[in-house]
């Protein structure tokens, strides 16, 4: 059974009053409409006593703001998404604003879906992870003025506020850890795309190799999202079957580094004796194994919190028919794994 919603116009029934003089005083207007006092708390008890809840869309109508954020990400079940969604919450809270979640899985398609389901409700900004081929989507919200910042991801030929890590450099520290440890092949398991944030892992992984005069064994094995699984259990297949020496393996993203462990570890292979890994970004199942994984950390908190400043200060200059974009690349840091 549905309840019903309470109205201004029920409260006014009740008390035998009109609308405007309700909706003033549940407004706070109650001085400019010259309601007396006693009027006034006695509408207040009463919408209190019938559990009155305000439409926020209207009111969002009515004073331009609805106080709330957009924030789409490409996979809310990967960790680093997760962690970052919680941070903006925590952050946008601060400043009074409520956050309202979407998952893409990594389709254009869904990204406009949501993008435009933000829209309808009239989100005071947005936040997102872009996908692949969503530069219409992003040059769309660029042209209508809509305050935005992109996150882990941006197009360098669209003028908007970013904020993410030098990924170039974290590849590259990543890749000379492993050259460190003496290891001769090394692989780079990477996602099938042309984002910025992908092709800068790669080539900090191959210009790594090549400074260290390994330009002849590199080795990229690129994986589909839609096919994480199947593509993986390939790539670690065709890495070590047939006497193959790969000695170390630079996993690009948190995902491909869970599958791909979880693959490794199927076949057999040990982790600290037959070849050595480094993952993008840390997960808590490092901790339950008994030798210590190697990581890129990304300063996730601190993502998070500048890309709800800048939003807040985008957000701002727009009431003030102004425009303003930054962005920032944070920089990573290279853990060893242990604790």
């Amino acid at each position: 059974m549905q309840i019903k919603r309470t109205s201004i116009k029920n409260i006014a029934e009740k008390l035998g009053v009109s609308n405007a003089t309700v909706s003033l005083v549940l407004s706070g207007k109650q001085k400019e409409g010259r309601v007396s006092k006693a009027l006034a708390e006695k509408i207040i008890l009463t919408a209190k006593e019938m559990n009155y809840q305000p439409n926020s869309l209207a009111r969002s109508l009515r004073v331009g703001s609805s106080q709330t954020i957009g924030l789409i990400v490409a996979d809310i079940s990967n960790l680093f998404f997760s962690t970052l969604a919680f941070y903006i919450q925590e952050e946008a809270e601060k400043y009074g604003y409520t956050v309202i979640i979407t998952n893409t899985n990594e389709s254009v398609d869904k990204m406009g879906t949501m993008i435009n389901m933000f829209r309808n409700r009239q989100v005071d900004g947005f936040l997102i992870v872009p996908t692949e081929h969503s530069e219409d989507h992003i040059l769309g919200l660029v042209k209508d003025n809509f305050p935005l910042v992109l996150l882990d991801r941006y197009f360098p030929f669209i003028e908007t506020s970013y904020v993410g890590i030098d990924n170039y450099k974290a590849s590259l520290e990543a890749t000379k850890l492993l050259l460190d440890k003496k290891c001769k092949k090394i692989a780079l398991l990477i996602y099938q795309n042309n984002l910025p944030h992908i092709l800068e892992r790669r080539s900090g992984y191959v210009d790594a190799m090549a400074y260290a005069g390994m330009a002849d064994n590199i080795c990229i094995k690129e994986i589909r999202y839609s096919h994480i699984r199947s593509d993986i259990d390939n790539a670690i297949n065709e890495l070590f079957d047939n006497g193959s020496s790969v000695d170390g393996i630079f996993f690009a993203t948190n995902s491909i580094s869970m599958y791909a462990l979880k693959s490794i570890m199927r076949k057999g292979i040990d982790i600290s004796t037959d070849v050595q890994v480094v993952c993008f970004d840390k997960n808590d199942a490092f901790d339950l194994m008994s030798i210590p994984i190697p990581y890129v950390l990304q300063p996730i908190a601190e993502i998070g919190k500048r890309a709800v400043e800048i939003l807040i200060t985008e957000m701002s200059s727009k009431k003030r028919g102004q425009k303003e974009t930054q962005s920032l690349k944070l920089q990573a840091v290279l853990h060893d794994g242990s604790s």
